[in-house]
């Protein structure tokens, strides 16, 4: 977008000035400027590049929550942030926040942080960070290791790409590596450790929604 509004200005401007004073010292002035100018809003657009994608959260058809998903990218870093709330009813209410971040560097994980509160009490404090050939995890104050020397893929990336059949994807909630099946077209399937599962739907190559089935409720996960 940006680009593109600095190449119809330089036509539209810098052009017609160009043509004037073709031959003198201006149009070289013209000329680099227009390249520097140009060269940045590239540089910009290329290694700095920020989003959030909006979700809804769906019980029995109703919206009863949000997750937003903030990504940047930065060269050949990316920052992932999932932020979520949720309201349902049981027998009694319950409000769950979770927060997650994700931290890679040339397509290796370096670090993760998964915090989730429930009715606004900690239930889970979990980390994973890279450590010279594996991970050093932390969950609930008790320390751990992944023996894999990269981790190139977790749960939060597949919000921002389509899976492979058969890929092997990183819970940092579980802190243990899971196998994605595929169950139809752009449909995939993940079973948790918990005996629970979820279903990732994509289109063009976007998470478009997350059916998650726990043992005591089913709830959508769907673009906003």
């Amino acid at each position: 977008m940006i680009i593109a509004l600095l190449t119809w200005l330089f036509k539209k401007y810098a052009m017609p000035a160009i043509s004037r004073y073709k031959g003198n010292r201006t149009l070289k002035t013209i000329r680099n400027t227009a390249a520097l100018v140009i060269l940045l809003a590239t540089h910009t657009s290329v290694f700095a590049q920020e989003q959030t994608t909006k979700y809804n959260v769906l019980h029995s058809g109703k919206v009863v929550g949000r997750l937003d998903l903030y990504q940047k990218r930065d060269g050949e870093n990316l920052y992932l942030r999932m932020i979520s709330e949720v309201k349902m009813r049981f027998i009694f209410s319950i409000r769950v926040n979770c927060n997650e971040e994700s931290s890679f560097q040339n397509g290796r994980l370096i670090s993760s942080h998964v915090l989730r509160n429930v009715n606004g009490k900690q239930k889970a404090n979990r980390q994973t960070t890279a450590l010279g050939d594996s991970y050093q995890t932390v969950a609930e104050g008790k320390g751990g290791t992944v023996n894999q020397k990269d981790i190139s893929t977790n749960l939060m990336l597949l919000y921002t790409h389509e899976p492979a059949d058969n890929a092997q994807v990183y819970s940092d909630n579980f802190q243990q590596f899971l196998k994605v099946k595929q169950t139809g077209n752009h449909i995939y399937r993940i079973d948790l450790p918990d005996g629970n599962y979820n279903y990732y739907s994509y289109t063009n190559g976007v998470c478009s929604k997350v059916d998650i089935h726990h043992s005591l409720y089913t709830i959508q996960i769907e673009l906003a």
